[in-house]
């Protein structure tokens, strides 16, 4: 408490009190099939409010058939309020207050999901999901907020504590507000005071079916980034006037969906939206409680947001995914131990599109806490198990069968854990994959697991410590294919160049246009572009143009060439991120050709085939980034002394943090 005084303080806002200043805002789960309130979305939430969290948003729960499908929790009908009340029950139980995002998304809705046209305040190609919206009538303008209403009320009827109304991220709130899509000329149309006025409408409806004393939020976006749009000072002046209309709380977050600015991946700095807080902060003053968005991944961050007075609460929406004890763990003086979101989308937001349950990374439970306990306790007496390898996948693997009681001895060829990820979070730009090796070392401590670090397992070393189980998480290295001229002293391989034992000179050719091919060609682009603090010193002083800083922070020293043999670029790259990944390949000059054959490597250049022609890529480096070997050789001479094996990581051909963790997971388990 003494070292977060804000962070750890009780709030009341209208009714509702807070024990701190934690909010954990919708996120989509896909745990919900037909809707229904389910056992698992229960026991995901319940989990979060006994790691202490101070307010859970559940949502977006959808207010009519219009709002966005079958998929999405539903507040639509008297019937979904028994469902609800176990969610407020759950919540309640440990501490935590909890309420529900109304959702509509207006053109936002998938056509597929919903049956129908999609509605909005103007007829339009929806940049989100690429259907044809049709213009609300003013019949279904009332009657749409009348839903917002009735949905209010079953959550007040619920027990639940507050509501949001979903005026953010380019949902129907946003297409009424924003001079890009509407186009009514109508009393909703036109000026901004038209504009707003389905918004506050709604806002007024809410508040009069809930009564005075019930907390209505919303959020809001603080800045569309999209051009033509909002920005914080429209934001600003609708969140203003919302607390007119009867809002107790706003919350801001970033742009719309469909932005070409990255919301939520390492891109943006850590708080990088804080500012848009403060800009709505002043705007509505000090007696409206502002909870700030958008990566907000630590408590330190978060005190000192609170303490600039930016906000009054912190949005900790993927943080809370990834470790539901962060409050917890925050009060009682141990933030080493706990697990950062990283910021890679890969377990929670690739996971919608393609229709799965959301989960996490660096927590192979989330979703599964109905299954699977948070200290599963092993079904036979504790044993002994080596841990061959302190990468992501083997400390997992140790972490989960020492929570289990089992004695866990790691070793460690290397003077450091964390594998790969020791050395490629600051080559590549995803400074926050260095936090997996530093929580899961902790972690590891606290357990008192047996760590040996500059350790070479050999079969007779690990069977010396009669293990009645190893688990073998050695890793890979990269494979060489059988190009000719591949052992050319111009030729280097990704990890050299990402580690910097190798540095490109002239032009550079990079062989394998996967996500380390891709990763590793963007680092060698970046090499020469201003660096984020030149940029600053010369916008400060205003020692360059606009223009000039503009081409100069994505102009390096090398011409980048990427060749794929695929026909797709950036495989192993999830798809909510890959478009980032393609722009900025587009944005440093990264020329790409894929249905490549190389034939061989030369001094000066690889000589290949494209769509059947012979083409010469000049080159004084050439990179390779052609796969993986794995490192599984232990596996034969531990099996032949007779001892139980589960090969997990790099090793078994994971490639990915995301499949290693879930697999080093799933064998402590097993132990």
């Amino acid at each position: 408490m003494d070292q977060y005084p804000l962070l750890l303080s009780p709030l009341t806002i209208n009714q509702m009190t807070l024990r701190n200043r934690i909010v954990m805002p919708a996120i989509h789960l896909n745990y919900t099939p037909g809707g229904k309130v389910s056992d698992q979305l229960v026991a995901f939430y319940a989990e979060r409010a006994q790691g202490g969290a101070g307010l859970l948003i559940v949502g977006g729960c959808v207010i009519n058939d219009m709002s966005g499908g079958p998929v999405f929790v539903s507040i639509k009908d008297d019937r979904d309020i028994e469902g609800l009340s176990r969610l407020a029950e759950a919540a309640h139980d440990h501490g935590a207050a909890i309420g529900v995002q109304l959702y509509m998304a207006g053109a936002y809705a998938h056509r597929a999901l919903i049956g129908q046209q999609p509605i909005s305040s103007s007829p339009h190609l929806s940049g989100f999901t690429k259907d044809e919206a049709r213009a609300m009538t003013l019949e279904e303008i009332s009657q749409v907020q009348d839903d917002f209403a009735r949905a209010a009320l079953r959550a007040k009827k619920a027990g639940l504590d507050m509501v949001e109304i979903l005026g953010s991220a380019g949902y129907l709130i946003c297409q009424f507000l924003s001079p890009k899509i509407n186009k009514r000329e109508d009393k909703y149309g036109g000026p901004l005071e038209n504009r707003m006025r389905f918004g506050l409408e709604t806002v007024a409806k809410v508040r009069s079916a809930v009564g005075p004393e019930f907390c209505v939020g919303i959020r809001i976006a603080g800045n569309d980034f999209i051009p033509g749009s909002h920005t914080n000072s429209e934001a600003a002046q609708f969140a203003k006037a919302c607390v007119e209309a009867g809002v107790d709380m706003i919350n801001v977050t970033g742009g719309w969906h469909e932005t070409l600015v990255p919301q939520i991946t390492s891109e943006l700095p850590a708080a990088g939206f804080s500012y848009l807080a403060r800009g709505v902060k002043r705007g509505v003053g000090q007696a409206t409680p502002v909870a700030a968005s958008n990566r907000i991944h630590g408590p330190g961050l978060a005190e000192d947001l609170l303490a600039r007075g930016d906000a009054d609460l912190v949005c900790m929406c993927r943080p809370l995914l990834a470790d539901p004890e962060l409050p917890k763990k925050t009060a009682a003086g141990r933030p080493d131990l706990i697990r950062r979101c990283v910021a890679c989308n890969q377990g929670c937001f690739d996971a919608i599109p393609q229709m799965q349950p959301v989960g996490c990374m660096v927590n192979p439970r989330a979703g599964r806490e109905a299954l699977v306990p948070a200290k599963a306790p092993a079904a036979s007496p504790a044993q002994t198990v080596v841990v061959v390898g302190g990468g992501p996948a083997g400390c997992q693997a140790a972490i989960t069968a020492a929570q289990r009681g089992h004695k866990v001895v790691l070793l460690e060829s290397a003077g450091q854990l964390g594998g790969q990820v020791a050395w490629y979070p600051q080559a590549v730009e995803k400074p926050d994959f260095a936090s997996i090796p530093a929580w899961q070392g902790a972690t590891l401590k606290e357990l008192g697991v047996e760590v040996r670090l500059n350790t070479l397992a050999g079969a007779e070393s690990v069977a010396a410590l009669n293990p009645a189980k190893v688990i073998l998480a050695s890793g890979a290295v990269p494979a060489l294919p059988p190009i000719p001229g591949v052992d050319l002293p111009l030729v280097k391989t990704a990890w050299q160049v990402l580690k910097g034992q190798a540095r490109p000179q002239g032009r550079v050719v990079v062989i394998g246009g996967g996500a380390v091919g891709l990763e590793t060609a963007l680092h060698v682009a970046r090499r020469g572009a201003l660096t984020p603090e030149q940029a600053y010193y010369l916008t400060l002083f205003r020692a360059e143009a606009p223009e000039v800083l503009d081409r100069l922070i994505a102009q390096g020293s090398h011409q980048v060439t990427v060749l794929e043999m695929l026909p797709k670029l950036g495989q192993g790259i999830g798809r909510s991120t890959r478009w980032i990944v393609f722009g900025k390949i587009k944005r440093f000059g990264v020329k790409a050709h894929t249905k490549v054959q190389v034939r061989a490597i030369e001094e000066g250049g690889v000589r290949a085939l494209v769509d059947g022609a012979e083409q010469f890529f000049p080159a004084e480096t050439v990179i390779m980034a052609a796969g993986m070997r794995p490192v599984d050789q232990l596996k034969a001479d531990l099996a032949a002394r007779g001892l139980k094996v589960s090969v997990v990581g790099d090793a078994a051909g994971a490639g990915s943090v995301l499949k290693s963790i879930a697999q080093g997971f799933q064998a402590g388990l097993e132990v």
